[in-house]
């Protein structure tokens, strides 16, 4: 999971890859531990995939500059990774 670019403004792209077809729950989150949004959750193949996010929360709205957390849920894998809005 790489963040690009990181800090950002007004967005960034979600980077990863898959070894292998299986479930993928992509999820941004305050440094509270609040979910802001989730970018997607759902079965991805193998391979590269890119999500891009432009800071906005779940029902649209801009969110705050200030440091976010991108969670990755994979079958067998959690990866964490901080990253950096500035406005």
């Amino acid at each position: 999971l790489a963040p690009y670019p990181n800090p950002f403004n007004p967005g960034t792209t979600l980077a990863f890859d898959l070894a292998s077809a299986s479930h993928a729950r992509l999820e941004i989150f305050d440094v509270r531990g609040r979910r802001v949004v989730r970018v997607h959750d759902g079965e991805l193949a193998a391979g590269r995939h890119e999500f891009p996010w432009q800071g906005r929360d779940s029902r649209g709205r801009a969110v705050a500059a200030g440091v976010y957390l991108v969670r990755f849920q994979g079958d067998q894998v959690t990866q964490h990774h901080r990253m950096t809005l500035v406005r």
